[in-house]
């Protein structure tokens, strides 16, 4: 029963119960309170713990309707907080949403320990800010870019990083411009825009930067290879090249890949000399200086490095040239399986 329609019928019940007991002329009946009589009708007395029952009906179903109602306003703002918690995990964001019923409090606790992601193309929902995320997460993944004022992250949020990477892959220039102030972004997206410029833009504009930038061994190999292919006048010279090297860790099989990549562009004098630097900044290089020797038949001075060195070192090199000696010229370094 509705309260409008509980009240409606109490109040003829009362009124009813009034009139009937007042049509008997009952008189009045007094009672003393603390010293203070209390004269009212027959009728009035009848009536009073009705109307008292009545109000305190009225107060109970107040109380219970009341909290009944904030009840439900707490679960409708607890499930919009829900929908922005979970809009927040699929951007990979943290939340910082409050709860107040304790099983949604339980839902935010794990929610915030999961990595969100989709599994699907779209989601069956009707919830415009989870359609309008779910459309942007698909648009990165897709390699487009989405302005950095409408993604509002931080830069180091997962999905702005990829955000900024599919920038680079679509704007060289702004690749370009990543290269210039390196230290402002993440390792990832430095190598990107490196790979872009390096690909897309003259090598002249990534000789200008390179002083902005750190190189690691796989990054250095590419430049190099790029180098190798340059014209004389643009290309970097020993002393460039050597400069990068020492800010490397790089192997004696890369520095090896990287000579043979500039046999076709540098002259013998100029390859050997540049092995014979490299070799000074770390003994562990002299493999790579004896590897070029080899390969421009320099037995000699091999023979001059090789003097000194344990029995066990250099194993490859020392066979290389006593088959010389033996007049066996059909073999060479790469098919004696160098170390």
């Amino acid at each position: 029963m509705g309260l409008k329609k509980y009240i409606f019928g109490t109040l003829i019940l009362i009124i009813g119960i009034f009139g009937y007991v007042f049509s008997l002329e009952s008189g009045d009946y007094r009672v003393e309170i603390i010293d203070q009589a209390v004269v009212l009708p027959v009728a009035a007395w009848v009536l009073l713990p009705t109307v008292l029952l009545f109000a305190l009906t009225i107060l109970h179903m107040v109380f219970y309707g009341l909290k009944s109602y904030f009840s439900h306003k707490s679960i409708e703002k607890d499930s919009e907080s829900l929908i922005t918690l979970i809009d927040k995990r699929l951007m990979k964001e943290d939340s910082n949403v409050s709860f107040q019923n304790k099983t949604f409090k339980e839902l935010d606790t794990i929610l915030s320990q999961l990595d969100m992601d989709l599994t699907a193309q779209t989601i069956e929902c009707n919830n415009k800010a989870i359609n309008k995320t779910v459309s942007k997460l698909k648009d990165i993944k897709a390699g487009v870019y989405i302005p950095a004022k409408e993604l509002k992250l931080s830069s180091n949020n997962p999905l702005m990083i990829m955000n900024t990477i599919n920038r680079i892959n679509n704007d060289d220039n702004f690749a370009l411009e990543v290269l210039k102030d390196s230290s402002k972004y993440a390792e990832n997206i430095v190598n990107t825009a490196f790979e872009v410029v390096l690909e897309k833009k003259s090598f002249t504009s990534i000789k200008k930067n390179l002083d902005n930038l750190v190189l690691d061994s796989a990054m250095l190999i590419k430049l190099l290879k790029k180098d190798s292919d340059q014209a004389v006048e643009i290309a970097m010279n020993n002393e460039d090249i050597l400069k990068l090297i020492k800010n490397v860790e790089l192997t004696n099989k890369e520095l090896i890949q990287i000579a043979k990549n500039y046999k076709s562009s540098m002259t013998p004098d100029r390859i050997i000399k540049l092995y014979e630097d490299i070799s000074t900044l770390k003994e562990e290089y002299t493999a790579s200086y004896l590897y070029i020797l080899a390969e421009y038949e320099m037995i000699d001075k091999m023979r001059d490095i090789l003097v000194n060195s344990a029995s066990n070192e250099f194993s490859a090199f020392k066979a290389f040239i006593d088959l010389r000696d033996a007049g066996k010229h059909t073999y060479s370094l790469d098919t004696i399986c160098y170390r």
